[in-house]
């Protein structure tokens, strides 16, 4: 049997099997679709491509393995009751929030924050137009969650 004849059967070989299993292909093909337009696709691939890091820190310290352990637990018990308009706004929500964050967060704000001091130093800081926005931002976040009850 020559080379090209070879590659032929093979080729046909392929083409009977994806004939016979067409409706499981429609279906799987279907699936990657819809967890590629809700980002579900997307954020497996940062931990795959990322995975070796990502198991690394996790390993490190076992209250972070505990904690990932009931976040995906709860995530995933969570996201089970959501449409799927549902999960694409909370994905878009998140990344604008972790956006926000990163461009307007320091650690060094995080361990030597500066002090409110009595109500004088809160009226002070409600002056901030900064504050206004974060406020505004955790009032919409806090109506959100009442709105579910």
């Amino acid at each position: 049997m020559s080379a090209q004849q070879n590659v032929d059967q093979k080729v046909a070989e392929l083409l009977k099997t994806l004939a016979e299993h067409a409706d499981e292909l429609q279906a799987l093909v279907e699936q990657l679709i819809e967890l590629k337009r809700t980002g579900v696709l997307d954020a497996l691939m940062i931990v795959v491509n990322r995975f070796e890091e990502l198991i690394h820190y996790v390993f490190q310290d076992p209250a972070i393995m505990r904690l990932a352990s009931l976040g995906v637990d709860g995530t995933l018990g969570g996201l089970s009751k959501l449409e799927t308009q549902d999960v694409i706004n909370m994905k878009a929500s998140l990344q604008e929030l972790i956006v926000r964050l990163g461009k307007g967060l320091t650690p060094d704000a995080l361990i030597n924050p500066k002090p409110v001091k009595g109500i004088w130093g809160l009226l002070s800081a409600l002056n901030d137009p900064d504050v206004q926005r974060g406020l505004g931002v955790a009032f919409a976040l806090l109506k959100a969650l009442g709105k579910t009850q």
